[in-house]
């Protein structure tokens, strides 16, 4: 059964569908109805539906700006117009939006019945095809995912040239190739790349991604840029590009629809780790590994999207890459609990102890673990912090080859138990701030009506999804909510205490349309700015 939410401003009409057709019968369950666009918007985020039936011209928020908004908070959501014939050319603008079917009115109970059942084949498709996942039958696309393997693979994960080592020619030749396999086009101003990581859970936390799931995540990915993705180790690997301007514009919509469509779908959790851009695709090693810690930033149990540019600071490739045990350390250091370091720890050095080339293997190691935990704190914290945990500890100053195992096995659980301590203490506090600044923005902003999740993430130089996240895990509340909060405690203040006309309040208050601003302060505090006023024994200049 797929849910619908029904907008159209003409209540009667919209009222006489909901209750004249069998929704049931076509595979549909309405779950919410709206008057408006604004309206509409809110239950799209508050319910997430897989329809969205509305009609083209709404007040507030129209319906092509609608079907915009809504592709960023729910790009899995289809949409269906339901509209006069004169606004077709709107339509036509809305096709990048998953505009799945364009009616026109005046039409029947008989009729809408009838391009319900046409929708749901197209969604019912839409499921087989994403949920089964086959491979593609023709020879030359079966050719093209192998060739893809064998240029990719060795890329991201073991390359025989160290990459400050590639001549400029070499680069190019991998450009050129790249183009070839789809994965970027050539010639092109401005490309950049990014790397995702995409692993399938079950409910019960175990790794479930399979081939037929890069056709899954391949379908998404191809509505927006140029890609190319291969399977290892129970990961997805997608190499993605795209111009900078598309890249910044499509990013987080890609991978929110992807996660939503795996929830929705295959009914399985999915996380996403994201590195951050990079200018050349021999850089990819570097940006996998980005994405693969990124991951690691999600907590087990759970789904989610994570951009490493969120957790960790700093250039790309500013960091040496680390061997995998001591990567797996940093993982720990950052993610993991003081019992799993210790353990970690004491494994790693009883190891050693089996090692006959003891004392050069032990301090490779120790260099190896100082290398990491610089590296760990440096890009969780700001740059000059480092140097302040490295100086707690003395046997820095004097040396570390001429004492026990034991000694330097205590000084190095404690030297890492303390900047674990530290980039946890440190991120807590982070997010405090991070959401402070953005509170101080609405504070001051609240007036610009331009003002969205999106734009104030863009001030703060950091992605949607985690502004979003920082400010409802630190206030409990909603970007959207605090910014109405604030307008209308705003707005109320304007009505009780100055004499300035609804209007000019609605403008300082960003609000453009006086009617709008109306209906949302009535919704917020049950009574028109007009009914305040008027109950406080004011009155206003008409």
């Amino acid at each position: 059964m797929y849910t619908v939410i029904f907008a159209d401003d003409e209540e009667e009409l919209r009222k006489a569908i909901i209750n004249r057709i069998d929704w049931n019968s076509v595979g549909f369950e309405v779950i919410g109805e709206a008057g408006n666009g604004a309206e509409a918007l809110e239950l799209v985020e508050k319910l997430g539906p897989d329809l969205l039936l509305t009609d083209i011209k709404m007040p507030f928020v129209s319906g092509i700006e609608l079907a915009r908004q809504a592709r960023e908070i729910r790009p899995y959501m289809q949409i269906a117009f339901l509209s006069g014939y004169e606004s077709f050319a709107y339509a036509q603008q809305a096709i990048q939006y998953n505009i799945i079917s364009y009616l026109l009115k005046p039409i029947s109970a008989e009729e809408l019945t009838e391009e319900l059942r046409r929708i749901k084949e197209k969604l019912d498709n839409r499921f087989a095809s994403l949920k089964n996942g086959a491979l593609d039958g023709d020879f030359g696309e079966r050719e093209r995912r192998m060739e893809l393997a064998e240029f990719l693979l060795p890329l991201l994960m073991d390359q025989d040239e160290p990459v400050q080592d590639l001549s400029q020619e070499k680069k190019l030749l991998m450009e050129q190739r790249a183009a070839e396999l789809g994965l970027r086009r050539l010639p092109a101003e401005n490309v950049c790349y990014m790397v995702l990581v995409t692993s399938f859970f079950s409910s019960g936390g175990e790794n479930m991604t399979a081939a037929n799931h890069v056709n899954f995540v391949d379908s998404i990915l191809k509505k927006y840029l140029q890609f190319g993705s291969v399977l290892s180790k129970g990961k997805i690997i997608s190499v993605i590009s795209a111009g900078n301007r598309d890249m910044g514009k499509y990013i987080h919509i890609l991978v929110t629809e992807i996660l939503q469509s795996v929830e929705r779908i295959l009914g399985m959790q999915c996380r996403i780790g994201v590195s951050r851009d990079f200018p050349a695709v021999f850089l990819s090693s570097v940006a996998y590994s980005e994405a693969v810690a990124a991951m690691h930033y999600i907590p087990a149990g759970t789904a989610g999207v994570q951009f490493i540019s969120d957790m960790e600071s700093g250039d790309f490739q500013k960091f040496e890459y680390i061997e995998e045990t001591v990567a797996e350390l940093d993982q720990i250091i950052k993610t993991g609990s003081r019992g799993e370091l210790e353990q970690f720890l004491t494994s790693l050095f009883a190891k050693v102890r089996e090692e006959k080339a003891m004392n050069s293997r032990r301090d490779l190691l120790v260099i190896q673990i100082l290398a990491t935990v610089y590296r760990s704190v440096s890009m969780s914290l700001d740059k000059n912090v480092p140097m302040e945990i490295l100086l707690k500890f003395t046997f820095l100053e004097q040396g570390f080859s001429r004492e026990s195992l034991d000694e330097v096995q205590a000084k190095v659980a404690s030297l890492c138990l303390q900047a674990q301590e530290i980039i946890a203490n440190h991120r807590k506090v982070s997010s405090e701030l991070l959401s402070d600044q953005a509170l101080r923005l609405i504070e001051t902003g609240y007036s610009d009506e331009t003002m969205t999740l999106v734009s104030l993430s863009e001030q703060l130089h950091i992605s949607s999804n985690y502004l979003s996240a920082t400010i409802k895990k630190t206030t409990g509340e909603t970007f959207v909510s605090l910014l109405t909060k604030k307008r209308m405690e705003k707005a109320r203040e304007y009505i009780l205490c100055t004499p300035m006309k609804i209007q000019e309040i609605a403008g300082r208050c960003g609000y453009s349309d006086q009617h709008y601003f109306s209906y949302c302060f009535k919704k917020y505090y049950g009574k028109s700015p007009t009914k305040l006023r008027e109950g406080a024994g004011k009155t206003e200049e008409k």
